[in-house]
């Protein structure tokens, strides 16, 4: 059935419902940009051929036809955005037809329709879909679309029955009707657009991917707590974090549209605190080769000391190196360690496994060895003189006297090298007859000492050289743990200041 001659004026109005009356709108697949939403359309216009008196035919004042049998005439609107396979989803419902001539036409249908997303602030984004119906083949001259309005409001959608989506708010809903030309004819084309202002309903993201991942990265700045000399613990805890950190950057990146236009605020999220873990992953591995560099192979330059050692503790409120130094006797020069030198008088107490005096030992040998030879000189002297006097020796029994005594010294110089060198700590007992043998004894321990002396002073240095490398690497992870938890801090901050709105609700 058509229109001959005339033209028809068909009202249009949009109710959102759901059979059996409510409605729900949700965006069934947002990657893909389509929204689909539950809902019915309301035709109404009027047919002068469709009308008759009531009173002539038993008071009846409607009547129904099929809508699947195409009985009656009725516009052909189409929904043009549609992403549906059968491109109209809508059910073919009966007519009513009024004996004014009024026919009322209210087909429901699951309409899916792109919706071209922004994703720049998911997901406390916006999104503003639209629904565009018109005529398929009919021009404005042969049907003009209008927008059913109660007085002095404005066009918009029905939403009486309206059902709230578990995802998004419906903010606004406003329709606007509007005219074009097409190219390839001059009559004008009339068509109704319905907008939909969204609002995406952002605590299920908050709760499951944003306040984990702020948790997962303030954990990379525990990292920077752990002592130095754990290095598989280190690396392996702020590895585990960057593993961490990607997992969720998959998981966003399955929930965004893959888009080219814009990047979502989430996304840029989860990039920065990928960045962040693995520049701290980098500084970490940094720490750990400062906290164990050996002083045999690396040296660390004058520039390098300054820096570490003496600016930067300062900067980051560190006590400086020599001032910790003063503090531990672990950190003393071999200089600081050596005790004043022992007197002369005090060797009889000397015993060689407590003796630790670095600097005294050669002086106190010195001291010992002339004291022992005035010693034995004036002993000698005033042994033979009387023996001399009295008559016991002769002038020729001298020099034998002194040949003996000068070979028995011999053996005990030998026998006191072998004490020497089998005990390890004896009592000096200054006699005039042994002399020379504890001369010789002194000697060689002299030159045992020197060479511990040597080696406790390069394993002295040795070790204030990996304590300075040590001390740096604690250093460098106090600033790390410094700056990290600024750049962190300052990047959270920007996040919650850049979003347009928090939806609790």
């Amino acid at each position: 059935m058509g229109l001959v001659g005339n033209c028809t004026t068909v009202f249009a109005s949009y109710h959102l419902n759901n059979l059996p009356g409510k409605s729900v709108v949700y965006l069934q697949d947002g990657k893909n940009q389509i929204i689909e939403l539950n809902a019915w359309l309301k035709f109404v216009w009027v047919d002068y051929r469709l009308s008759w008196n009531a009173s002539k035919y038993g008071g009846v004042t409607s009547i129904r036809f099929a809508g699947g049998e195409n009985q009656i005439w009725r516009p052909d609107v189409l929904l043009y955005n549609s992403a549906n396979e059968d491109f109209d989803a809508t059910y073919k419902s009966n007519e009513v037809v009024y004996s004014t001539g009024e026919v009322n036409w209210v087909p429901p249908g699951i309409f899916r329709a792109s919706c071209k997303m922004d994703i720049t602030y998911f997901p406390f984004d916006d999104q503003l879909c639209h629904l565009k119906f018109g005529s398929w083949t009919y021009n404005g001259n042969a049907l003009d679309l209008q927008i059913i309005t109660e007085h002095g409001e404005e066009p918009a959608m029905d939403l009486s029955t309206y059902t709230p989506s578990g995802e998004w708010n419906l903010i606004k809903v406003p329709a606007v009707r509007e005219v074009f030309y097409s190219k390839c004819c001059p009559e004008p084309y009339s068509t109704v657009t319905f907008y939909m202002l969204l609002r995406r309903r952002s605590i299920f993201y908050l709760f499951n991917i944003v306040f984990p991942s702020l948790l997962i990265s303030l954990m990379t700045l525990v990292g920077f707590c752990l002592p130095a000399h754990d290095m598989s613990e280190k690396i392996g805890y702020q590895t585990t974090i960057l593993l961490s950190i990607c997992f969720f950057v998959t998981i966003v990146s399955e929930m965004t549209p893959p888009t080219s236009e814009s990047v979502p605020l989430l996304g840029m999220f989860f990039s920065t605190l990928t960045l962040i873990v693995a520049v701290s992953t980098t500084f970490t591995i940094t720490v750990l080769h400062f906290r164990y560099r050996h002083p045999y192979n690396t040296k660390m330059t004058p520039a390098l000391r300054r820096f570490f050692l003496e600016w930067l503790p300062r900067m980051i409120l560190m006590s400086p190196w020599q001032s910790r130094r003063r503090d531990s006797s672990g950190f003393s020069t071999p200089a600081e360690s050596c005790q004043p030198p022992v007197d002369v008088n005090s060797v009889s107490d000397f015993q060689f496994g407590t003796f630790d005096s670095c600097g005294s030992m050669e002086s106190l040998l010195n001291q010992t060895i002339s004291s022992l030879r005035k010693e034995r000189n004036t002993f000698e002297k005033l042994n033979l003189q009387r023996k001399i006097g009295d008559g016991i020796l002769t002038k020729r029994s001298e020099a034998a006297r002194l040949k003996k005594s000068r070979s028995a010294t011999s053996r005990d110089t030998l026998s006191l090298h072998r004490l020497c060198a089998s005990s390890a700590s004896f009592r000096m007992r200054p006699n005039y007859q042994s002399g020379t043998s504890f001369i010789k004894c002194y000697s060689l321990i002299l030159k045992r000492l020197k060479e511990v002396r040597q080696r406790s002073e390069r394993m002295n240095v040795t070790q204030n050289e990996q304590e300075e490398w040590k001390f740096a690497a604690l250093a460098l992870d106090r600033l790390c743990l410094i700056l990290f938890t600024f750049l962190i801090v300052s990047f959270m901050i920007s996040v919650v200041i850049s979003t347009p709105h928090f939806e609790w609700s």
